[in-house]
């Protein structure tokens, strides 16, 4: 969903992005839109997923918190939401099928990725970790170059490590 939001955000309106391990969709580190995803699995079976889109389009520097941007402070001009949500909707149909390319989609997420093969640190509870984001996993933890070796980490908060 996340590679899909981000090629729509890029054909709808012409804005560049990147991804933000884990939902977040970047424009020059600050944050533009996130996904929250909600799965009800079965055994070996995904019964649904129920996919959550926050994306901010009209907002100004003063409606948004530190750290984010919107469609408005990218392109200079506002947007109708009727229209965005419409033209997202359609973006996003078109690439499901992408889905069930389990290496397509990884792939493409690591290639957008904002921090690839950079130095990051992920704060997991109470343990924060430093090291070099090296790879995803497809089911989305994300693999980071330590000095202990390579961690798989399945979720967390992350920040470039400056």
């Amino acid at each position: 969903m996340a590679n899909a939001l981000r090629k729509g955000i890029e054909e709808v309106y012409d804005v560049q992005s990147e991804l933000k391990w884990p939902n977040d969709i970047v424009v020059d580190w600050k944050k533009l839109a996130g996904l929250l995803i909600e799965t009800k699995i079965s055994g070996p079976a995904l019964l649904y997923a129920i996919v959550g889109i926050g994306l901010n389009v009209n907002l100004t520097a003063e409606q948004l918190p530190t750290g984010a941007t919107s469609i408005f402070l990218a392109r200079k001009k506002r947007f109708s939401l009727e229209k965005t949500c419409s033209s997202i909707l359609t973006v996003l149909e078109r690439h499901y099928e992408t889905l069930r390319d389990e290496s397509a989609v990884v792939g493409e997420w690591w290639m957008h990725c904002a921090h690839r093969m950079k130095p990051v640190i992920i704060e997991t509870g109470n343990d924060k970790i430093r090291g070099k984001c090296v790879g995803v996993n497809p089911d989305g933890s994300i693999i980071i170059q330590t000095d202990r070796g390579n961690l798989t980490i399945p979720d967390g908060t992350l920040q470039l490590d400056e």
